[in-house]
Parts: C-alpha cells; structure tokens; sequence
C-alpha cells in the first residue's frame, strides 16, 4: 500500500500537535513551581534549617528527612556528622531560597525539586543544593548537595 502525501501531512500533524501539548503542558505548569517551591521553603525547609541552627540534629533526621534518607543514613551517623560540620563551618545562621527546579516523572506520582539556598555562617555564605521530594506523602528532604566544577552534585551534609 502506498503513502499518499495527504497521509504524510497526517501524521506530521498529529507529531507536532502532540509535541506541541507536550511543551505548552510544562510551560503552563511553571509558575506553580515556584509556588511549591515557596511552600516547601516555609515549611520543611525552614524547619529543617531552625532544627540544624539550634543544634537539633536528631529532631531534624526524624522530622524533615524522607524514609529512604532515613534508611540510607543512621540517625547516630547524621548526628555525629552535622556536629562534625558545625566545628568546621561554624552554626547556620540563616537561609534563602535563590532557585528551584520541578522534575516530573510520567511513570510516577512523586514529584520531586532541586532548591538552589544560600546559607549563611558566621563570616561566610556557601551556595548549596538540596533535593526534596513528596514519595511518602509530604515534602521532605532526599539529600543536600554541593555542585561540584564538573557540574554534578556531590552529597555534602548542611
């Protein structure tokens, strides 16, 4: 059977109508993703800062991370590290949210965000990541990270 060049004008059409949705689809949603981004920097971020500055570090582990997180790194280790931190760095005093990016996955209901924070320490402010997804139902954080020269996030502990 022969394509006839009315078929072919078709299927480009149905291609660039569903490419077209596709793209309109993420644009559409974008502004939403700094409303998320705001709230989760109200709640389990700013809870999770406070815990970290007042030196609350289990309360933090138990509170603010996700159970995968939480599998993944004793609360001992989590502990012993941040006090590790702190000696070297000094106390967070403070935080701002300076960027967020909203990642979808089709094949799964969990959204997650990589907020860009700038943190603050006694003399010094260090650009830092943290991941935070809703897999167990509320926001919560997956990891903290530092980009790192090759452009790939090594997990650093803030």
């Amino acid at each position: 059977m022969k394509a006839t060049p009315a078929g072919g004008l078709l299927v480009g059409l149905a291609i660039a109508a569903v490419i077209g949705a596709v793209v309109w689809a993420a644009i559409r949603g974008q502004g939403k993703d700094w409303e998320v981004a705001a709230e989760i920097d109200r709640g389990v971020m700013t809870d999770y800062c406070r815990l970290v500055g007042e030196g609350r570090y289990g309360e933090a582990w138990e509170t603010c991370l996700t159970a995968s997180y939480r599998e993944e790194v004793p609360r001992e280790k989590f502990v012993s590290a941040h006090e590790k931190r702190r000696a070297e760095v000094g106390t967070l005093g403070g935080s701002r949210l300076l960027r967020a990016d909203l990642t979808r996955n089709l094949f799964s209901r969990t959204r997650e965000l990589h907020l860009l924070y700038e943190l603050t320490y006694p003399g010094r402010a260090e650009r830092e990541y943290a991941k935070v997804n809703d897999a167990d139902g509320t926001w919560r954080i997956e990891g903290t990270y530092h980009l790192n020269a090759a452009e790939t996030y090594d997990f650093l502990l803030w």
